[in-house]
C-alpha cells in the first residue's frame, strides 16, 4: 500500500560548521499560527535549533524540532507529548559546496515516527542519523542511544523560544501616537537592569532531540568542515 503525506509545516535554521562549533543563526521560528494549524499540533512546528553538543562540541552536535504549544499568550499550557503515528518529523540536512553555497536540495534526511506499543506506551524511531549506524528507537521521556552511541530523546520540556510578548505589543502600541516612531528602549525594558520578560517560560512543548557525528554529518574536505543547512518538515498520513 502507498503511504501518502500531506506536507504541513516548515523551519528553518542554518548552522556554520568549522568545527560545528560556532554559533547557530536562526533563519526563522514558527508560532502564532492559522487556527486550522493550531488545531493540529502534533503536526504543527514551532522551532528548530541546531547547535554544538555541550559534552562533546568538537565529535558531536545536537539537533532538536519542536512541536505543539501555542503561541504567548497562550490559552493552553500542553500537560502531554503529543503522540501521533501518522505525522512523520524530517530533518533535512544541506550541505554546503566547495565555495560555500547550498543548492537547497538535502543531502541527508532523518526521519523520526512516533507510536505506541499494546501497553499503551509511547516509543520513537529515527532513521538515517548522521553516525547512528542504522536506525535506532525507544521510549519517550528517557534518553536512549543508538549501536554507536548517539543518543535520543522525546517528550515534553520546557519551550526553550524567547520573546517578550508584552514587549511586542507595547512596542506595536508605541506607533500609534502622531509622528512616533517605536519605543523600543522602554517596551521591551532596556534600561535600569530590568528583568527580562519571557512569555514562553515554563510553557510545556513536545521535543524530539538527538545527537548527530560531525564527521557523518559534515565530513571534513581538505581538513575543513562545510557549513550545514538545515529545516524541518511535518507530513500528515492521509487516509
Amino acid at each position: 500500500m502507498i503511504k501518502e503525506f500531506k506536507l504541513r509545516r516548515t523551519a528553518l535554521a542554518l548552522a556554520a560548521a568549522g568545527a560545528l562549533a560556532v554559533s547557530a543563526v536562526v533563519m526563522s521560528a514558527d508560532h502564532a499560527e492559522s487556527p486550522g494549524t493550531d488545531a493540529d499540533p502534533a503536526a504543527d512546528l514551532a522551532d528548530v535549533f541546531i547547535f554544538p553538543s555541550p559534552e562533546s562540541p568538537t565529535t558531536k552536535t545536537v539537533a532538536a524540532i519542536t512541536f505543539g504549544g501555542r503561541a504567548a499568550p497562550r490559552s493552553r499550557i500542553d500537560g502531554a507529548f503529543y503522540c501521533d503515528p501518522n505525522v512523520l518529523y524530517t530533518l533535512h540536512i544541506d550541505r554546503a559546496d566547495a565555495a560555500g553555497n547550498f543548492d537547497n536540495v538535502p543531502d541527508v534526511e532523518v526521519l523520526v515516527r512516533l507510536a505506541r506499543n499494546q501497553l499503551g506506551t509511547c516509543g520513537m524511531q529515527l532513521e538515517n542519523v548522521p553516525g547512528a549506524g542504522g536506525t535506532f528507537f525507544g521510549a519517550i521521556e528517557q534518553v536512549f542511544s543508538s549501536s554507536t552511541g548517539m543518543r535520543a530523546f522525546a517528550g515534553l520540556r520546557n519551550d526553550p523560544f524567547f520573546f517578550d510578548g508584552e514587549g511586542y505589543a507595547a512596542l506595536v502600541a508605541s506607533f500609534a501616537g502622531a509622528g512616533q516612531s517605536g519605543d523600543l528602549v522602554s517596551a521591551f525594558r532596556l534600561t535600569g537592569n530590568q528583568a527580562r520578560r519571557d512569555s514562553f517560560a515554563f510553557r510545556n512543548v513536545s521535543a524530539i532531540v538527538f545527537e548527530m557525528s560531525n564527521d557523518a554529518l559534515a565530513p571534513a574536505v581538505n581538513g575543513v568542515r562545510p557549513k550545514v543547512r538545515v529545516w524541518a518538515t511535518t507530513g500528515r498520513l492521509l487516509g
